[in-house]
């Protein structure tokens, strides 16, 4: 007792970390709108239909800005549920919480290559890995906090965060399909993550918070 006493009181305070974790999120979801790429008015100042064709040009980049986007909201709720019931930092959480963000930030950087490049190969499979990674410290995380959780997590039962690990294997595996259908040949391949809200909601259905 007197062991996981001496262990709390080493914790750092969560708030000045959740603060820095929501203005990441909130500055990487605001810099997605960058991916697109609209080209100068002085380039179509000839053609009869020029917002037609622009529209029709930036139809890759609005389709993966919108999947980042829904992807980084999800992910964001992820660390708000974990931050919520947390009672502080250790080192450990603190290092892998400083990761995850550094990937967080290149999601704008990956999402512009997947949507400049739509039918190659390598820019999908960057996307994917971004997230991939993302995902896996998420996981890594849940499972550090259940073996933990009395001091890290008292508020959460150990079936609460098995259910939270569950939905962290989402982003994971859609990203390992997404890669396989990438290797396959398959263009589009970050169309996967279409199926993350609708796994969300049936997990959510299955077991209500």
């Amino acid at each position: 007792m007197a062991e996981t006493a001496s262990f709390a009181g080493t914790l750092i305070p969560k708030d000045r970390v959740t603060t820095l974790i929501d203005a990441i999120y909130a500055f990487s979801m605001t810099l997605l709108v960058t991916t697109i790429d609209v080209p100068s008015k002085y380039e179509h100042i000839r053609v009869a239909s020029p917002v037609h064709d622009i529209v029709t040009g930036i139809l890759p980049d609005l389709f993966h800005y919108f999947i980042a986007f829904t992807i980084l909201a999800i992910l964001w709720y992820f660390h708000h549920q974990q931050f919520r019931h947390l009672a502080g930092l250790n080192r450990t959480l603190l290092v892998t919480t400083m990761t995850s963000l550094a990937f967080v930030c290149l999601v704008p950087f990956s999402t512009n290559i997947a949507g400049d490049y739509p039918y190659d190969v390598l820019g999908a499979i960057i996307f994917e890995l971004d997230i991939f990674v993302i995902g896996l410290i998420t996981i890594a995380q849940w499972y550090y906090l259940r073996k933990r959780s009395t001091v890290l997590v008292p508020g959460l039962t150990v079936d609460r965060i098995d259910r939270e690990i569950a939905w962290s294997w989402v982003f994971p595996l859609l990203s390992i399909a997404g890669i396989a259908v990438a290797v396959a040949g398959f263009s589009w391949s970050p169309a996967v993550y279409i199926l993350a809200p609708l796994i969300m909601a049936y997990l959510y259905r299955k077991e209500p918070v």
